[in-house]
């Protein structure tokens, strides 16, 4: 959809229509094979006999956005057709452009995520309805304003003020006309700017022409996306691979930027309880893991006996303990916990707040994994008692449970080595401490709950930590069977 301009008009036009190759695309020209091969993070692309109006335009469009006018050969329709032919057959090598008038910044780049996308603008009626995806999210690159929506194979790059004040006119139904009226720009910019977003699939075209507060858009009608939330859908979409082309996998983004965090945290001081450590072997309470299995339940009812100090000290032992170690000395790493962490990074943590357990004073303590010991906190009571009355409430208890374990997470533990699934790899560690905690309850006949959630700055607070550094992201109570 070129800009318009009349023919021999010295008018300057409201937009230009420009064209450019991904960042990272490399173009490598094989003379002897007659061939072309752009390699980018999708892999290796050839191009064979690629003629010399294809090769120059490429040429050109690596070194950053063209106008295809402007390449030699392109001024026939033939010519210009067959270049927009071989332009697609490169997918989501291909980035398009609104550029001003001005020459500087373009207004908005729309850059492809996935191989195969090709972005086809759609042009609609100044009457039409549009709107933001309710999916769309607009964020801060450092650099620019980017637009993203697990929804979209691309994403649009804005680097313009102009252009904030488009999306922010977008963000509720409302009449391209009346955009158009709004913004400091031409009306066919605007036209440019809308039709591009709209190929993105993040802005959206009411179903039919009607007033604004009467439109209808199909995302609101999808009864696929109707049970999902932004920050779900964005979540799943974000952590995992194959939706998006940000930087996955064990990536060590953090190397040479920061320390890797050690693999136990520093101990806290404060009063230390040393805990019973049970015959690492058969326990006394042997039972087949299928009769464990089948008989797990969430418990929500606990005997006024309350814990003890043993059983603490066994289902930590169980659960949470340093069971392997290698190194010297006091320079010894742990290297194995009962439980699975993804690349063994162990960044959990376990506090409990305890409210009737023999042995056991009431108060906030946290877990050594490696010597096996409970370090009273200087928690504040009023502190530990919020903390049991959210857990009440979470688990929709009667009673006050008799012990609280939060496990909180020093993220960065996990995102010095992974990027895109670090948050999401905890939650999984989350999970399966907090079914080993339930099959061990289950085994030594005890009340085990998990929680759906807590308050993160109490927890923080009761615990003397940083939420932005280590948080709470998993909580479970305990308490004896009822008689």
């Amino acid at each position: 959809m070129p800009p318009v301009q009349s023919p021999g008009s010295s008018a300057p036009v409201p937009w230009i229509e420009l064209w450019s190759l991904r960042e990272e695309t490399l173009l490598e020209e094989l003379p002897a094979d007659a061939a072309l091969v752009l390699r980018s993070r999708w892999g290796d692309l050839r191009i064979p006999r690629p003629g010399a109006v294809l090769t120059e335009t490429l040429r050109r469009m690596l070194l950053g956005p063209v106008q295809l006018d402007n390449v030699p050969g392109v001024d026939e329709l033939a010519a210009r057709l067959r270049l927009l032919r071989a332009l697609r057959e490169l997918g989501g090598l291909v980035v398009r452009s609104v550029g001003a008038p001005d020459g500087e910044q373009p207004l908005l780049s729309v850059v492809p995520t996935a191989i195969g996308a090709w972005l086809d603008p759609v042009l609609v009626p100044d009457r039409r309805v549009l709107r933001l995806s309710r999916f769309a999210t607009l964020r801060s690159s450092g650099r620019n304003l980017v637009l993203e929506s697990p929804l979209s194979q691309f994403r649009a790059a804005f680097t313009r003020p102009e252009t904030g004040w488009l999306i922010a006119s977008l963000s509720r139904p409302v009449t391209l006309e009346r955009v158009a009226e709004r913004l400091p720009l031409a009306a066919p910019a605007v036209r440019a700017l809308v039709a591009h977003l709209i190929a993105t699939g993040m802005v959206e075209v009411a179903e039919e022409a009607t007033a604004p507060h009467d439109a209808v858009f199909p995302e609101d009608q999808d009864p696929v996306l109707l049970p999902w939330s932004s920050d779900d859908l964005r979540f799943h979409w974000s952590s995992r691979p194959g939706g998006h082309d940000r930087e996955f996998g064990a990536t060590y983004p953090l190397r040479g930027r920061k320390e890797q965090p050690p693999a136990l945290k520093e101990l806290p001081t404060g009063p230390r309880i040393r805990l019973f450590r049970p015959d690492p072997g058969v326990p006394d309470w042997d039972t087949s893991l299928t009769e464990i299995l089948d008989r797990r339940r969430s418990i929500r009812d606990h005997d006024s006996a309350g814990l003890t100090l043993r059983q603490v000290g066994e289902i930590l032992y169980r659960s949470l303990r340093v069971r392997e170690s290698t190194g010297p000395g006091a320079a010894r790493e742990p290297a194995s916990r009962p439980y699975p962490s993804g690349g063994a990074r162990y960044e959990l943590e376990c506090y409990l707040t305890v409210g009737h357990c023999t042995g056991l004073e009431p108060g906030v303590y946290y877990y050594d994994p490696l010597g096996h010991a409970l370090v009273l906190l200087p928690t504040r009571a009023q502190q530990a008692a919020m903390l049991l009355d959210e857990a009440q409430a979470g688990a929709g208890m009667t009673s006050r449970p008799a012990l609280l374990l939060t496990l909180t997470a020093r993220f960065a533990r996990v995102s010095w080595k992974y990027s895109g699934l670090a948050y999401a790899l905890t939650l999984k560690h989350v999970g399966v401490v907090q079914q080993t905690l339930y099959l061990l309850a289950t085994g030594m006949g005890l009340a085990p709950c998990a929680l759906g959630t807590g308050t993160t700055p109490l927890s923080a607070e009761a615990f003397g930590l940083d939420w932005r550094e280590e948080s709470a992201v998993g909580e479970f109570i305990l308490g004896a069977l009822p008689g």
